[in-house]
């Protein structure tokens, strides 16, 4: 009589077995789709036995655990290859967008625009005293510098709009990794142990999604807690906390840091803030910013603090270039106005020109209040502008070298126009050095065309070099995915074998529970005779 009720008990615990089965592959099939979904396995085993004399009866089968299929280590793989991709895709398609602004193919572009200028003064060599050709000049110049500041004026919107990114896209980090700190702490007190798969695969999901937005190395504890740091080693997430990035003007210039917070932070950001709040005993904060160098934030910083400026400041000394060179000849040189001429003028100025003042390098006269080469003539363009006098009246710019005193202009003196349209091809006009014009060990290369050339090539190689890199690493991303996927993702065909097998176990565990039930049932029957 035990071992028929024993015999109920088993069948039961098979019917318990296969109905865990039936719905974790019911579980599977509806999340085939589900991004970021691992599928799970029923895990079964023996159940425990009794002995009844000398022989011993197992009493079934038990449900250990539902166990969802992952591969830790190609989980960590896949973030990093993540944050890298991410990192080079940020610099490529930023770098795309404006790189047109050093391209030279065609007729507007910096180099014919450039061109164009000293080709005008070629052509007031050949007519000194034409009023129209001087008219061309001002035109040629005043194309060329709105050329140049329309240009410049294209990558410091673009760097403001990275600048107001930064600031954006730490708020979205802060919440990610709030989020996967609160999971942790959920998976850490999970019963029984390794039962919470819905949390597991939304923790992946948001592991990866950080990974996108800033370079992170993912470590996990004896209790599946995840720590993450940012790439100096400083936590974002350490067990159930999160460690806040926080934006901040340090300097005062709009130009915005990004910060980790130290101490003990809050898991919940008090409304409208946009700071976690911090243990006011120990309310400390490390600037991370040149520390962030993948991810998007990365590729956002990168672009900001040091590529974007790169080009700047190659915009800059070719602008302080020109200046220099043209105005240092012009300045020789008389017009064609008077009697007397006018001569020792400035072809170009600056809009911030106040008569009197010092100027910051001498040697450049003629550049704005605190422009120097010590800052590689950082913001020429924004104030570059054709000297005032030379715009109300052309017959101004210098043309021809200065007359003996009380003598009128010579009619058709043109050596001023000639040195000045042959500099563009003259060596060693654009200054790439922190150092002034006249300093014996400035570099100075040239000319202008090669420098444009120069610089247009080289942004285009950058782009190609960031293009080749992001390629590169989505194609070890997408192998990586094929191969978790082969391990964690739902194969039909399998789940529908599953089903098959599970339905014939709930089957035959019924057909065996009626049979117990019967013989039970007949057993009552012949003693109660």
């Amino acid at each position: 009589m035990y071992m028929l009720n024993a015999g109920m008990g088993i069948g039961l615990s098979g019917l318990q077995a296969a109905q865990n089965g039936i719905s974790v592959t019911g579980q599977n099939i509806t999340n085939i789709n589900t991004p970021g979904y691992a599928r799970q396995r029923v895990n079964l085993e023996t159940n425990y036995a009794v002995r009844i004399d000398k022989l011993q009866f197992g009493l079934g089968v038990n449900t250990r655990s539902v166990q969802a299929i992952r591969d830790k280590f190609l989980d960590m793989q896949l973030t990093l290859t993540i944050t890298r991709q991410f990192g080079t895709k940020t610099r490529y398609e930023t770098l795309d967008n404006v790189s047109s602004v050093f391209m030279d193919e065609d007729e507007f572009g910096m180099r014919s625009e450039l061109q164009k200028f000293f080709e005008s003064f070629e052509e007031l060599a050949a007519r000194p005293e034409n009023d129209a050709v001087r008219m061309n000049v001002v035109t040629r110049a005043q194309t060329l510098i709105t050329g140049l500041k329309s240009r410049y004026q294209i990558l410091e919107d673009k760097r403001t709009e990275i600048n107001r990114s930064v600031a954006s896209m730490t708020t979205e980090i802060n919440t990610l990794a709030n989020q996967i700190a609160k999971l942790n702490q959920q998976i850490a007190c999970e019963v029984p142990k390794g039962s919470d798969n819905n949390s597991r695969d939304q923790r992946t999901a948001l592991v990866n999604r950080l990974a996108e937005l800033i370079g992170i190395q993912v470590y996990e504890d004896t209790q599946e807690r995840l720590t993450i740091t940012a790439e100096n080693g400083m936590p974002l997430v350490s067990g159930g906390s999160a460690i806040p990035l926080i934006v901040s003007d340090i300097n005062g210039d709009g130009h915005f840091k990004v910060e980790l917070g130290i101490g003990k932070p809050t898991l919940e950001q008090p409304p409208g803030s946009g700071n976690y709040v911090h243990d006011a005993t120990k309310n400390e904060k490390v600037d991370v910013t040149s520390a962030i160098r993948s991810g998007t934030l990365g590729g956002l910083i990168d672009l900001r603090d040091n590529i974007l400026p790169d080009y700047l400041m190659q915009m800059d000394q070719l602008a302080a270039s020109v200046v220099y060179h043209v105005n240092q000849i012009h300045r020789a040189g008389v017009g064609v106005d008077g009697p007397p001429p006018t001569g020792g003028l400035d072809f170009f100025m600056n809009t911030d020109t106040i008569a009197g003042n010092e100027l910051a390098d001498p040697d450049l006269i003629g550049l704005p209040i605190g422009v120097s080469h010590t800052d590689g003539y950082k913001g020429m363009i924004l104030h570059m502008a054709l000297n005032s006098e030379i715009v109300a009246d052309p017959r101004k710019i210098a043309s021809g070298i200065p007359p003996p005193p009380g003598d009128p202009a010579t009619p058709g003196d043109n050596v001023i126009a000639n040195r000045l349209a042959r500099l563009q091809n003259a060596d060693g006009t654009v200054n790439t050095s922190k150092l002034g014009f006249t300093n014996p060990n400035a570099i100075l290369v040239g000319p202008f065309s090669v420098f444009i050339s120069t610089t247009s090539n080289k942004i285009g190689n950058q782009t190609l070099k960031y293009k080749a890199d992001a390629t590169t690493d989505e194609d070890i991303r997408i192998a990586i995915e094929t191969q978790r996927d082969r391990i964690s993702q739902v194969d039909m065909d399998e789940e529908a074998t599953n089903l098959i097998v599970f339905q014939r176990s709930y089957q035959a565990c019924s057909r065996f529970i009626g049979v117990i039930d019967q013989l039970t049932e007949q057993l009552i029957n012949n003693f109660g005779r």
